[in-house]
């Protein structure tokens, strides 16, 4: 949405100022009608429908709510491209620089009043412009706008002004000024960037991904963006090798850096949407090796360096490994809790060699009545461990068993003797 577009209306007139047909500026300080929208939500730089931009980049704000990423701006069609949609959170905003368009423009936006409108003066008298009034802006602060109509001048504070804008002024640029706007910057290129790689990208893309991916979808990014602009045709373009131009308009460095931002920002959300290799960050991990056993966590995955992942050992330890490094040391994954029942779940490692289960009440009165007949079915508990922190609790009841001494030695005995809690009434007395 470039503001070259903006609709110049030679016929509709305003005079130079306000101040030679009147002698005082109205304040207004209420709007009866129209009716105005609520004020957005402090949380939200942006309106509903307010115009934006980045760089060369014009959208509109199609949609606000309370998730992570509440903006979505629905940018314009360029050359060569549909208009398309990205959501934002208020961090991506600032880093963007995505900034409000304005609307008014002292001395050159022109517009109207709606019919009816019906303001409040300083003085208590009402005042109603019976028809569509046209005025112009004659000045803009934080909060309040000065409008001027054919006879009188208004100052309305910003958050109540009605009115809407039907015309603007604009300053044909000189042709520098058009030569230096055809040049993409490092945001401009960003936006691009990360736009080409959710369309390029599939959700199953970490499952076989390998470098030569990488270089091709950059290849074919940068061939777009010459193609564009006037750069090199795509069949002069040698197999594995990026120009060494990038056409007139498209700077080298800038479009390495921000193809390194776009890329490390789509493996990072797709490690933390789909995982890699069954691992995701905050995994717990249990390696068993020569009779020594030890616990740790996952707390990063970087799957373009060869220790892709990070762990940091519940002594304290924190090192990075290979998959073939943590197969070799006998590290496991362990699997997420599960419940039987509200009252019974237990815990596995990937290989079973790991096995942890808690059967819990809501009182002690109830964990005394059934230790003995869950004892005989699963094995030796532990003391009443009291969870009312719920961190510690395991089934989400206050008061738990731990299963320390199994009754069985097999994983699917255990699980069987569980099953069989589950399906106890441990709510009431036996």
């Amino acid at each position: 949405m470039n503001t070259n577009n903006s609709n110049i209306n030679p016929h509709k007139t305003f005079p130079e100022s306000a101040s030679q047909h009147s002698s005082q500026i109205q304040e207004v300080v209420a709007v009866i009608f129209p009716f105005l929208p609520d004020v957005p939500a402090e949380e939200h730089p942006f309106r509903l429908n307010d115009i934006v931009k980045t760089g060369n980049q014009y959208g509109t704000v199609t949609s606000l709510n309370k998730t992570e990423k509440p903006v979505t701006i629905t940018w314009d069609a360029s050359p060569g491209e549909d208009s398309f949609s990205w959501t934002y959170n208020l961090d991506e905003i600032r880093a963007l620089t995505i900034s409000l368009v304005p609307q008014f423009i002292p001395k050159k936006t022109a517009g109207e009043l709606p019919t009816c409108t019906t303001i409040v003066l300083a003085n208590s008298d009402q005042v109603q412009f019976s028809n569509a009034t046209r005025f112009k802006v004659e000045s803009l602060s934080e909060h309040h706008i000065l409008i001027s109509t054919l006879d009188q001048s208004y100052l309305f504070p910003i958050n109540l002004f009605p009115g809407y804008p039907t015309s603007c002024t604009i300053d044909i640029p000189a042709p520098q000024q058009l030569k230096d706007a055809s040049y993409l910057s490092v945001t401009d290129i960003r936006i691009r960037a990360k736009t080409h790689l959710a369309l390029e990208v599939p959700d199953n893309f970490l499952e076989f991904a390998m470098p030569i991916h990488k270089q091709q979808l950059k290849e074919k990014l940068a061939r777009q963006l010459n193609e564009e602009r006037g750069g090199v045709e795509s069949g002069e373009w040698e197999a594995g090798k990026l120009p060494n131009f990038y056409s007139p308009h498209l700077n080298l460095s800038d479009f390495e850096i921000a193809w390194e931002e776009a890329w490390k920002h789509c493996i990072e959300s797709l490690v933390k949407k789909q995982g890699w290799n069954g691992f995701r960050e905050e995994t717990r991990l249990l390696q068993q090796r020569e009779g020594t056993q030890r616990m740790g966590t996952i707390i990063s995955l970087n799957i373009e360096v060869l220790r892709s992942i990070k762990i940091h050992w519940d002594n304290g330890d924190i090192q990075n490994y290979t998959l073939t490094e943590l197969k070799c040391l006998g590290v496991t994954r362990i699997e997420p809790i599960v419940k039987l029942s509200p009252n019974v779940a237990y815990q596995i490692s990937e290989n079973g060699s790991y096995f942890r289960a808690w059967i819990g009440f809501r009182t002690k009165a109830l964990a005394k009545a059934w230790l003995i007949r869950v004892k005989k079915l699963v094995g030796h508990l532990s003391n009443l461990i009291d969870c009312q922190i719920s961190e510690l609790q395991h089934t989400g009841a206050k008061y738990e068993y731990a299963v320390e001494c199994p009754r069985h030695k097999t994983l699917n005995k255990r699980l069987e003797a569980l099953a069989k809690v589950a399906e106890l009434n441990l709510e009431d007395t036996p």
